[in-house]
């Protein structure tokens, strides 16, 4: 992983004088990409509702001869992965079809929803699954035995969102790739900036009361046909000030916050103070925005700002 760069401005204001830029540190800006693999992965499986499947090797969505749905869960660890302070700018799931019914079955369309509440893979093993052990999912409870899903397999808007991530037509044997969408790159952001919110993603088919939609896929078990999310990111540029002027009983700072990113605006009143003090902090903007920073309170002879994620 890229090593994290900080960029500062910093900037003196003059009461009497005029304002000008005391030094400038910049870092550049720059791009990366990551690939990832699940690190917890599993199925509820309605036709043995209180089985487990999370050390199966694969996972099972859609639905079986008789019609019996199947979903997946899906977790990816963006920790220590992707900078707190990146810009995600496309995403990409790419799951492997390692089984179909026999004649290909029914083609079906699956969707991605972000999971809205927490789980444990489990460790129940097959194609089937084995009986679960306290706290393990199932389809028919979130934590076995004691916490039922709302409805089996998990209810929209209570366990899982209603807004469809992405979304890939799935036939055969094969890797399908869920394309990147304004929901799913907002996912992204979403967990990378509040972790406490990464639930991971539940696989679905919309056909999943179809006989024959069901398609077994790689599960992180097995490494070679694995789900695999790749991360496309930026960090933001070094901000700078763009302009500075007194008013009555201060000053105001302007600058341009790009989207998504949280800022600090700090100062001190001599370059060799011991530490720097926060004047405000920005939250993260939903577009590029133009920030105004309205310091009143200063009555030094100067003052010295900086701006960055510090």
């Amino acid at each position: 992983m890229q090593e994290e760069r900080t960029s500062r401005i910093i900037v003196a204001f003059l009461r009497r004088a005029v304002v000008f830029v005391a030094l400038t540190v910049t870092g550049p800006a720059f791009g990366d990409s990551i690939t990832l693999v699940p690190d917890a992965d599993t199925s509820l499986f309605a036709n043995f509702p209180d089985n487990n499947l999370g050390a199966s090797i694969s996972l099972v969505a859609g639905g079986n001869g008789a019609g019996l749905p199947g979903r997946a869960l899906l977790h990816f660890d963006l920790s220590g992965q992707v900078p707190s302070n990146a810009v995600i700018q496309s995403v990409a799931l790419t799951v492997n079809v390692v089984m179909a019914p026999g004649g290909g079955g029914v083609s079906s369309i699956f969707d991605l929803h972000r999971l809205l509440v927490g789980w444990v893979e489990g460790t129940g093993t097959g194609n089937t699954g084995s009986p679960a052990n306290d706290g393990e999912p199932t389809w028919t409870d979130r934590v076995y035995p004691s916490v039922a899903w709302t409805a089996p397999g998990g209810a929209v808007s209570n366990e899982f969102s209603a807004t469809v991530s992405s979304t890939m037509l799935i036939n055969g044997l094969g890797g399908y790739t869920f394309p990147a969408t304004p929901t799913l790159v907002a996912d992204l952001q979403q967990w990378l900036l509040n972790p406490a919110t990464n639930f991971g993603w539940i696989l679905i088919s919309e056909s999943e009361n179809t006989p024959f939609t069901a398609r077994r896929f790689g599960a992180r078990e097995d490494p070679v046909s694995t789900s695999v999310l790749q991360i496309q990111y930026a960090l933001p540029t070094a901000p700078e000030f763009q302009w500075i002027k007194p008013i009555a009983g201060g000053i105001q700072l302007g600058f341009l916050a790009a989207a998504e990113q949280p800022y600090t605006v700090q100062y001190r009143d001599s370059l060799g103070a011991a530490g720097w003090m926060t004047l405000t902090n920005i939250v993260p903007q939903s577009a590029a925005t133009n920030v105004i920073v309205t310091d009143s309170a200063t009555t030094s002879a100067q003052r010295y700002y900086r701006i960055g994620a510090f």
